[in-house]
């Protein structure tokens, strides 16, 4: 028996039975008491015999992110934060290497911070591991859930030591270039990430030159951005300005599109009008633009509650590891 099937018995959180056991001050005494007398019916104490009830640790979760802005994911980041913390988990959060990184050296420090820290469960956003052998993941300690990581391809549906949890990217960026050609437009300027990027923007990118070239369309009509507007808008102000046959705008992500509209509009063109806009992830902010952004939204809020239901099955040994895509949906606007 352990601190989990204490908290089911007892109706608490793993969090509450750690605190009892702990004597922090914050629980309630008949929460306390209530507790205690569930550990004493069920004669829990430690491994020797134990006159003394287990010393335990709080269980802690946590969120790791590439040093990179993700909108999506310090959104969903903030959501599981929340409600981990109302559970009576500890939430450590840590900011990851860039994606440059050696990705076996980045596995390896992963596993060296769950031990460090004495993770119960592990959520991590971003990133790729695709290089990463198989086998390596079982060495992951706690569970751990992957959210719009690029992953094994042979393991990532049937991994059993692992969950995933991510959207449609590849998918969705095809139809988002694919809307675009079937509007009219042959001469498309894609808004990318970085050309050494190796995150689902990647797979993104890969989309849209696949949907151009399946229609024969060229490929050469490209701005990084870097995830900087500043550098958004002076690339593809230099683009627009040596291709004035260009008729829209594939934006990568919809933290960078403002400065899309930005240098249409410098350029003395109208948004919208005489270069067309679609993007990607659905922020918000997109339908103050003038023009409105068309975009896919990623549907942060009920992914976020999945993993967090789903790591809370996992820490309880109530689930088994999943591998769950998520579909976009389209919020069309005025670009």
């Amino acid at each position: 028996m352990n601190i989990r099937d204490i908290a089911r018995l007892a109706n608490v959180t793993p969090g509450t039975v750690s605190k009892v056991l702990n004597n922090y001050p914050d629980i309630s005494e008949a929460t306390r008491q209530h507790v205690l007398q569930i550990i004493k019916e069920n004669q829990y104490t430690t491994k020797n015999g134990g006159r003394k009830f287990k010393q335990a640790v709080t269980p802690r979760i946590g969120l790791v992110s590439e040093n990179v802005y993700n909108w999506v994911s310090e959104t969903m980041q903030n959501l599981l934060s929340e409600r981990f913390h109302n559970a009576d988990y500890t939430v450590l959060s840590f900011q990851d290497n860039y994606f440059s990184q050696n990705k076996n050296e980045k596995f390896q420090e992963l596993l060296t911070y769950i031990d460090r820290h004495q993770l119960t469960g592990l959520i991590y956003f971003g990133g790729n591991f695709e290089d990463v052998p198989a086998d390596s993941f079982a060495a992951l300690k706690c569970p751990v859930i992957f959210v719009n990581t690029v992953l094994p391809p042979d393991n990532m549906m049937t991994a059993t030591t692992y969950s995933s949890v991510q959207v449609n990217h590849y998918e969705t960026a095809y139809w988002q270039m694919e809307s675009l050609i079937k509007n009219g437009h042959s001469h498309i300027c894609m808004l990318i990430s970085s050309k050494i990027d190796t995150s689902v923007y990647r797979l993104r990118w890969q989309a849209y030159e696949d949907a151009l070239s399946s229609h024969g369309l060229s490929t050469e009509y490209l701005a990084e951005s870097g995830y900087q507007c500043e550098r958004a808008y002076r690339e593809l102000t230099e683009v627009l300005t040596m291709h004035p046959e260009i008729t829209a705008i594939c934006s990568i992500s919809d933290i960078v599109t403002p400065a899309a509209i930005r240098a249409i509009h410098d350029l003395g063109k109208i948004p919208g009008k005489d270069v067309h806009i679609i993007s990607f992830d659905g922020m918000p902010s997109m339908h103050y633009c003038i023009p409105s952004i068309s975009t896919f939204i990623q549907p942060r809020d009920e992914m976020a509650g999945y993993i967090y239901d789903l790591l809370l099955g996992l820490i309880s040994d109530e689930r088994q590891h999943q591998h769950i895509t998520f579909q976009t949906r389209f919020s069309p606007g005025e670009s």
